[in-house]
């Protein structure tokens, strides 16, 4: 619906007219345009990286200060924070499908935890995966991937969460899918030094 605070082309209006045309005001003065409808947000690789950028600044904090030292030189180069620097690089490695790490560089040597998935069911409008494990080795982190499609290769568009891995004990996770459709879920899990697992056993949830 369009507003106006004066007829119509005079002083102005603001609104979207028949879903085609959008009214609005930018440093004072009127203007209109075509409607534009944004992409959508939820789009896998959108997901994905969105995910894995949540869980880098969400984990900073606890990182050790020794090894936050070593974002330094990087951080120097940019011109940045240490942190702005962890955040960059990671999300790099991350579009590259490699897992981040708490130092740099990235030894990727370490042992990450073996938790595998149990299972993973619909309950009302959200999906359960249950998760266990025995050993944490260097743990960091864990990512959860869903598709549509059975047997699929985990990628950074089918990135669904990624997550800090602090138990083996059994222990569920919780995820709301975007539609209600048979899905099928995995997982992988990263040591601190970036090393990463091969993906896990896959889980068919039925609604």
């Amino acid at each position: 619906m369009v507003k106006i605070t004066a007829p119509m082309m005079s002083l102005g209006a603001s609104g979207t007219l028949g879903d085609a045309i959008t009214f609005s005001i930018w440093k004072g003065r009127a203007y209109v345009r075509e409607r534009v409808i944004p992409s959508n947000p939820k789009s896998g690789a959108q997901t994905g990286r969105r995910a894995m950028f949540q869980f880098l600044t969400q984990n900073w904090a606890a990182i050790s200060t020794a090894s936050k030292a070593t974002w330094q030189d990087l951080a120097d180069q940019i011109v940045a924070l240490k942190f702005n620097a962890y955040v960059k690089q990671g999300m790099e490695d991350w579009h590259n499908f490699l897992a981040p790490a708490h130092e740099t560089p990235a030894t990727r040597a370490g042992t990450p935890s073996d938790n595998d998935l149990d299972a993973a069911v619909w309950e009302e409008n959200r999906i359960k995966i249950t998760a266990s494990g025995s050993a944490l080795g260097n743990n960091w982190g864990k990512v959860l991937y869903g598709s549509l499609t059975g047997v699929f290769t985990p990628s950074v568009g089918n990135c669904i969460l990624v997550l800090p891995d602090t138990t083996i004990a059994s222990h569920d996770i919780f995820w709301t899918p975007p539609e209600v459709a048979t899905w099928y879920i995995n997982i992988m899990t990263f040591a601190e030094d970036g090393a990463i697992t091969a993906a896990g056993t896959e889980q068919t949830a039925v609604p």
